[in-house]
């Protein structure tokens, strides 16, 4: 069985197996890798070097498929290598609201029409695009958003009307099936779980769909993207939103930085943090490419790569500027958009037939594209060229993820930390000056990302961005004191579990972080058991402070906790749990 069928079992949420990312100390080390991974696990094994500084390469595997637990006792194999600086193992992760995190179901594409409002331009009202238009874009042949293109990896593109003269088809890509036709074939293969046709077709249309109906619609309506000037680059990486390659998205990512892409929309995500994707995206935005992504429907973290700092990460609201209650919320939002009753385009089969409508939408997979319409609209008015000219091309979308942040209006239910600097104005970013040179320092990118906790580096800070809402729920303004006593609080669990004491967990995390991580971050009932404990855990921190618990203030569940971990973890991880 390939990756392929893996990926199309029906009814298996379980995470599949890709192959193996690899980081060596020095550079240009193609061949050693070779050697290494032929010694270690026999010759059908592809070796491939990505990313910019010659040390990092993909590890794919020609027709078997791993395990679980093989393939992390093989990461650890590869990790006590010569030379091998990291070795992590690569999985298509479910992430599905249908999971047990204690929320509600997605509301999906699929609305009633109940308190629904029948303005198809409401949220572009909202975000100030038209007043946008009209002070910044007044020559009728210089359409908003002209001369940007965008990369779009998704389920690929249909030929609705509201979209496809914005469709760059010869630059798409097909990443299932490795060929230059990224159409949406609106059917996927048997067992899919819960397949998501036209899903990028309507991303597409809230990005550059021309204002007005272009069609008579069984709706009646219309709609109108945020950058009819765009163009857009299809790139099919997936049948389903739930369960993501990482691998397709890396490559198409990369894919649209080599093929001119200006912006990135990803209303997509994994439930946990994967070097192979890092590396794409450090690609791309090395590039000057501005990433924004969907923080996740119904999960109690900000999911990746909206997680990772290069990267806007978008959360939803309604018409009312109230937050939509699936919205996943945190430290690692930077901006709140409208995603509830959007109206979009949505392409259709039956028996056959292909109907083209124009309906409304819920999901942050909606806000996202909206956001990437007003990147477009920002490189499209102050000219890409010439701002490449003046900051190099690394600094536009540090640039402009600040001026996005600080052009945001707050609304009654914003609150720090959870969604981001507000609700985005795109009036009022297209009217922020830019930063001088001369007069106003612009922080380069790598130390801007210094200052930013390594959430994907299997340490503490992993831990905190995913239990963000039961360690930091409570936190309404920044207070130091009280961050730090709950990330006590964290570490005096963690310690716990893993039989170690708290100075010693950070030795003990860099060891099996990232493989503790990948098990809370994939299996729902663990999850759900640790979120109890910390939440039950009355935060304490005189006794916090010290390195070990007592027997009456362990941690309840913690037993249960191990108990379902040893059920299926590498030999190696074993070994840490007792």
């Amino acid at each position: 069985m390939d990756i392929s069928d893996r990926l199309n079992n029906p009814n298996d949420l379980s995470p599949k197996f890709e192959g193996f990312f690899i980081e060596m100390a020095m550079p240009g080390q193609k061949q050693k890798v070779q050697e290494i991974v032929t010694e270690a696990f026999g010759l059908d094994w592809n070796v491939e070097q990505i990313g910019d500084n010659s040390t990092e390469f993909e590890v794919t595997l020609n027709k078997e498929v791993l395990s679980v637990k093989d393939a992390w006792d093989k990461s650890y194999n590869l990790r006590s290598q010569p030379g091998v600086v990291d070795a992590q193992p690569l999985f298509a992760v479910p992430l599905s609201d249908r999971q047990d995190f204690n929320l509600e179901p997605e509301v999906g594409m699929e609305r009633s029409i109940d308190n629904l409002n029948t303005d198809v331009e409401w949220s572009l009202k909202q975000m100030r695009v038209f007043e946008a238009w009209s002070r910044f874009f007044p020559d009728p042949n210089r359409p908003p958003g002209h001369g940007i293109i965008i990369g779009l990896p998704d389920t690929g593109y249909t030929e609705h009307p509201e979209i496809i003269t914005n469709i760059l088809i010869k630059k798409g890509y097909d990443f299932l099936k490795n060929d230059q036709d990224a159409k949406d074939e609106l059917e996927a293969p048997s067992g899919v779980l819960l397949p998501a046709p036209s899903h990028g077709t309507y991303t597409s249309s809230l990005m550059s769909s021309p204002r007005g109906a272009q069609r008579n619609y069984p709706s009646g309506k219309g709609m109108t993207g945020v950058a009819p000037g765009a163009k857009i680059i299809p790139l099919r990486v997936c049948y389903s939103v739930i369960l993501l390659s990482v691998l397709n998205l890396a490559k198409a990512i990369e894919y649209a930085a080599d093929n001119g892409a200006h912006v990135l929309s990803i209303s997509l995500g994994s439930g946990l943090f994967n070097k192979r994707l890092r590396s794409a995206i450090t690609y791309a935005q090395k590039r000057g490419l501005i990433i924004v992504a969907a923080a996740g429907n119904f999960v109690p973290y900000v999911v990746w790569p909206a997680a990772y700092e290069e990267v806007i990460a978008v959360t939803g609201c309604d018409v009312q500027r109230e937050i939509w209650k699936g919205s996943a919320r945190g430290q690692q939002v930077d901006v709140t958009a409208p995603c509830d009753g959007v109206w979009c385009a949505k392409t259709k089969k039956k028996n056959g037939e292909i109907e083209y409508d124009v309906e409304p939408g819920t999901g942050t997979s909606l806000c996202t594209p909206q956001v990437a319409g007003i990147a477009a609209l920002w490189l499209s008015y102050h000219g890409r060229d010439q701002l490449i000219q003046r900051y190099g091309a690394e600094k536009i979308p540090f640039i402009f993820n600040q001026i996005l942040r600080d052009s945001c209006e707050q609304f009654p239910t914003w609150k720090p930390n959870k969604f981001g600097a507000g609700i985005v104005n795109a009036e009022k970013v297209l009217a922020a000056p830019l930063p001088d040179n001369a007069t106003r320092s612009i922080i380069a990118p790598a130390q801007a990302l210094e200052q930013h906790p390594a959430i994907d580096s299997g340490k503490l800070d992993t831990f905190a961005h995913l239990f963000e809402e039961q360690v930091f729920d409570s936190q309404q303004e920044t207070n130091f004191m009280q961050v730090a006593e709950d990330n006590n609080k964290l570490q005096a669990h963690l310690a716990e579990l893993l039989q170690t004491t708290e100075t010693q967990l950070p030795q003990r995390l860099k060891e099996v972080g990232q493989e503790l991580a990948f098990y809370f971050a994939t299996n729902p009932e663990l999850y759900q058991q640790l979120a109890e404990t910390l939440k039950s855990e009355n935060s304490d921190p005189n006794q916090l402070k010290t390195r070990t618990l007592t027997e009456s203030s362990k941690p309840k569940n913690l037993d249960s906790v191990r108990e379902i971990l040893l059920q299926n973890v590498s030999e190696v991880f074993k070994t840490k749990l007792g």
